[in-house]
């Protein structure tokens, strides 16, 4: 079931800001909205964090512990309390980010209605008798649990596309299925089966099982950046 409360905030968020510019520009207030946006986008990190924290995952904890630790550190820059150099990392996080949410948005056929997506909230296909079809699944800032285990294959072969930004995806896969498994970490970190990769950029591939005989294949592709995916049986 998908959480709706990052949803909300950002709703809550909007309204403020204008009501905000609605008053400066009236000449009620003289709140400079610049100053104000840049104490809370780094609060959006901290929320985020908390909540795949909540999850008592261990990649949704490390992912979490780094999005509040980065909301902070950005919080306290944007405030004065300390002076930290974060352009660096902005000259080549934020660009990488905006491609990688741009080519979800083009290539994705409409999906998000079936809860295949996660912004800022979580996304749990744990229960029996749910159907797997070739999908694209996106934690945004938010956490997907997939437990293959309890799905239905709707054909032999099932091809998932895995993408973490700022989140944490975990697939539990049946022990009679043959897995093929790719994965590309940026600033972040992919665990097959144990086998892991992460750093600034890493990528490691694998396969699990007899992929001519098994009656269930399935295919992940995985690409998580300051985020975490784990692929286990």
């Amino acid at each position: 079931m998908e959480k709706s409360n990052g949803r909300y905030l950002a709703g809550i968020l909007i309204i403020a800001f204008g009501v905000i510019a609605l008053l400066n520009n009236f000449g009620f207030t003289s709140i400079s909205l610049g100053y104000v946006f840049s104490l809370v986008w780094p609060l959006l990190f901290v929320i985020a964090g908390i909540n795949l924290i909540t999850r008592k995952d261990l990649v949704a904890l490390v992912t979490g512990a780094v999005l509040i630790s980065l909301g902070v550190l950005w919080f306290g820059r944007n405030a004065g309390f300390f002076d930290v150099n974060m352009s660096l990392f902005w000259k080549g996080f934020w660009p990488v980010v905006l491609i990688v949410i741009g080519l979800n948005i083009l290539f994705k056929s409409g999906r998000d209605s079936t809860g295949n997506t996660a912004i800022m909230g979580s996304v749990e296909k744990t229960r029996e008798h749910w159907e797997l079809k070739d999908a694209e699944y996106t934690a945004l800032m938010g956490g997907i649990d997939l437990d293959i285990r309890q799905a239905i294959f709707t054909k032999k072969e099932i091809t998932l596309t895995l993408t973490a930004i700022m989140g944490g995806i975990t697939v539990i896969v049946p022990e009679d299925a043959a897995v093929t498994c790719a994965g590309t970490a940026i600033l972040g970190g992919v665990d097959l089966f144990g086998r892991g990769t992460g750093g600034i950029v890493g990528s490691t591939s694998m396969q699990s099982g007899d992929l001519h005989n098994s009656e269930k294949i399935l295919h992940l592709k995985c690409t998580t950046i300051m985020g975490g995916i784990e692929i286990k049986r």
